[in-house]
């Protein structure tokens, strides 16, 4: 995956020098022994972001404030306590960078409060001195050989449409990991990628399956699952289907719907869109039920149905 660029932010002010993706400044920090500022401002709350917080302090760097344009962070909550609450770093949700101070060198950088449509207030405008910008506005799956080889992308996660095997629309290629949809654990791509693995395998050694495949569907609460389909006749036990949530959900229950019928209803504490969730659907369930014509996944706040 790559990061989001600051083109993608529309942010006025000029171009000076202390404009870094947080990645960047990662990179600097730990690999060339640079620092890049010494008064930093992070916009956005990604994991990188949240890292680079507590890694810039460690190093001698005053990190100022972290701002995130949604009301709530895209990172994991065990980074927002490492990283921000236990150097006493804020995280301010809900605001963003208005304008950017400074021609040959940041000087300093005005944010606001946004609205409900994420519109800057102009009256709750305050600004701030700073030496640096770090970006940390998020990731997107690197797609430019899946796009060259005619993949079909999910809109919603800019990865490729995978069925249980992880095979794309195109047959013979197989995606997985971040280039799919990007993951908040590394476990996850690497279970991905030894099951690509397997299935590529099964591929080039001509195992036959049957072609008969369910959609997936994101119902309330759900805003995108991977895989988009499973086939009837998967070759494994169980098939896992990775899923994140659409806004921060609290005691909840996260429910798998083979057409009508609700199979799975499990109570969840806290659901925030930062961190993937998952599902377990054991295979039997599929040979139990061939003639189901969809599966979904929902959030659903009532108990009972």
């Amino acid at each position: 995956c790559r990061e989001r660029p600051r083109g993608a932010l529309n942010v006025p002010g000029y171009r000076p020098s202390g404009i870094f993706s947080a990645g960047t400044a990662q990179k600097f920090v730990n690999i060339d022994g640079y620092l890049p500022g010494r008064e930093i401002v992070i916009l956005g709350s990604g994991d990188i972001g949240l890292i680079m917080a507590r890694r810039l302090t460690l190093e001698g760097a005053k990190v100022k404030m972290v701002l995130e344009i949604m009301p709530y962070s895209g990172g994991l909550k065990r980074n927002i306590v490492q990283c921000l609450d236990d150097y006493d770093i804020p995280l301010k949700l809900s605001h963003t960078v208005t304008k950017i101070h400074g021609k040959d060198r940041v000087e300093g950088i005005t944010y606001a409060m946004v609205d409900e449509h994420l519109n800057p207030i102009k009256e709750t405008e305050q600004e701030v001195s700073c030496d640096t910008l770090l970006l940390s506005v998020g990731l997107i799956p690197e797609n430019e050989l899946s796009r060259k080889a005619g993949v079909k992308i999910n809109p919603k996660t800019q990865g490729p449409l995978v069925s249980s095997r992880f095979e794309t629309s195109v047959p013979g290629i197989f995606a997985c990991g971040n280039v799919l949809h990007v993951h908040d654990l590394v476990d996850y791509v690497s279970e991905e990628a030894a099951l690509a693995g397997k299935y590529a395998q099964a591929f080039v050694q001509d195992q036959k399956f049957d072609d008969s495949q369910i959609p997936i569907v994101s119902g309330q609460g759900c805003r995108y699952s991977v895989p988009t389909s499973v086939y009837l006749s998967h070759p494994d036990k169980m098939i896992v289907i990775r899923f994140r949530v659409d806004k921060v959900y609290e005691n909840t229950y996260v429910s798998l719907y083979f057409d009508e019928e609700r199979l799975s209803h499990k109570l969840k504490r806290v659901l925030t869109p930062g961190e993937m969730e998952q599902i377990i659907i054991p295979t039997s369930w599929l040979k139990e039920r061939p003639h189901t014509k969809r599966i979904m996944i929902a959030v659903e706040e009532d108990e009972k149905r």
